[in-house]
């Protein structure tokens, strides 16, 4: 229970609120998946759910879990806030698209990247978040798979360092139960 208490605090990390009335200039990251976390939710959805820390891993199966704080991170790497604005360049093709933060810009999400179905829903997500200032260091690289909207599979994996400690690797991987 500790390990898992340890990755929350990892994982937890400065959220800024975005004005849901505001306009969206890029997709809407959070919205889908807030729809996920409350179908998630309803349903009670099975998680396996295994994690590695450094070289200590741990695996667990249940029902009883807290969507939100679980796909946190990916809420975090939404692009629609504020201080976010026109700060990154998107490269679209028919099915994918590709946010990249601008030079000069030193905000945490770096990349997002959206493969959408022939529906138009994503299918894939990924997105790395850097942070990077005197008391610590950070990346987080996110992907999640969905098949017709359901979430099939997420991981999270990244490294810490805090300036008195030395570097932690990190992985969670979570499987969606059936």
């Amino acid at each position: 229970m500790r390990k898992l208490l340890f990755i929350s605090i990892i994982l937890a990390g400065c959220t800024e609120s975005s004005n849901k009335n505001s306009p969206k200039y890029y997709y809407d990251l959070a919205g889908f998946i807030n729809q996920q976390i409350s179908q998630l939710t309803d349903n009670k959805t099975l998680i396996q759910k295994n994690l590695l820390i450094g070289n200590k891993t741990e695996t667990i199966q249940t029902k009883d879990i807290d969507w939100k704080k679980e796909l946190e991170l990916f809420l975090q790497a939404d692009l629609n806030k504020q201080s976010y604005q026109l700060s990154y360049t998107q490269d679209s093709t028919r099915n994918v698209v590709i946010y990249q933060l601008k030079k000069g810009e030193k905000l945490i999400v770096k990349t997002l990247k959206i493969e959408f179905d022939e529906e138009k829903s994503p299918k894939h997500i990924e997105a790395l978040m850097q942070v990077e200032n005197y008391l610590y260091k950070s990346e987080k690289n996110l992907s999640m798979d969905l098949n017709k909207k359901q979430l099939e599979n997420y991981q999270i994996e990244g490294w810490q360092e805090l300036f008195i400690g030395k570097k932690r690797d990190f992985k969670v991987i979570g499987i969606i139960g059936k």
